[in-house]
């Protein structure tokens, strides 16, 4: 028998002990017109790499290869960083030894540029993950929100979360694509109207309302959700900043 909530905690965090690769790309998906998933393989995956169910969130990062060369260079233990980005994991095949990542296209970072000219054979650096957060299972219900950044992560949850748990998602973007499972979807071209549609949906105390955005937009959401539920039952965090370069900084997260 399941224990009740109470005693299982409802985000599980673990460790895990990061690794250092230089992977290279195998074969690349259009999704959209502005994103891309890419898949990377090479000597240096390990067939154990920490990929768990509803470990939605766990994310890598990724060393861009230098322009002039094509050639990633993993930075020395404990030597000077260079321009990294964290991207969600969106799927690992451990028998093709193949680790899926989904890219929004734009050129105002290495990353995004990287992947725009991604072909297969080109090369990057990927390390970590160093933990990850398993979401809960056991939840009545769910409210997913994303923008593009979000979306690998939200994806996860579709395919992962419990068949026929109730799952309301709403994504932002101008290009609206078909998502997994039997969720009801809302798409909304942006968030200027996000914590109003939000304000129309029911929820009840063992509700789960996870989100993933800008960072502004993301606060406003979870300032909303946690006047209507307990702030555990609450994850909403910003995958990046309007006018920020690069990486949300940690204490933009909560």
């Amino acid at each position: 028998m399941a224990k009740p909530f109470e005693d299982r905690g409802l985000i599980r965090r673990e460790p895990r002990t990061p690794r250092r690769r230089v992977l290279r790309v195998t074969r690349v998906e259009e999704l959209s017109p502005t994103m891309r998933r890419i898949w990377l393989g090479g000597d240096d995956l390990e067939a154990d790499f920490p990929f768990s169910p509803l470990g939605a969130t766990d994310h890598i990062k990724l060393v861009p290869p230098d322009p002039a060369t094509g050639r990633a260079e993993l930075p020395p233990p404990g030597g000077p960083r260079p321009d990294m980005r964290d991207y969600t994991v969106r799927r690992f095949d451990p028998v093709a030894k193949e680790l899926a990542l989904d890219f929004v296209l734009h050129s105002h970072g290495p990353a995004g540029r990287w992947a725009i000219d991604a072909v297969p054979g080109a090369e990057i650096g990927v390390l970590g993950p160093r933990g990850t957060q398993i979401y809960p299972d056991f939840c009545s219900d769910y409210l997913l929100v994303a923008d593009e950044t979000g979306l690998p992560a939200l994806e996860r949850f579709l395919e992962e979360l419990p068949a026929g748990v109730p799952i309301r998602v709403i994504a932002l973007g101008a290009s609206p694509r078909g998502l997994p499972g039997d969720a009801e979807v809302t798409w909304l071209p942006d968030a200027t109207t996000l914590v109003t549609t939000v304000a129309g949906l029911p929820f009840g105390p063992e509700s789960f309302a996870w989100g993933a955005g800008e960072t502004g937009e993301m606060r406003e959401l979870r300032t909303h959700l946690r006047s209507r539920l307990d702030a555990e039952r609450v994850s909403v965090r910003g995958y990046w900043k309007q006018g920020h370069a690069g990486n949300v900084p940690r204490e933009e997260e909560d």
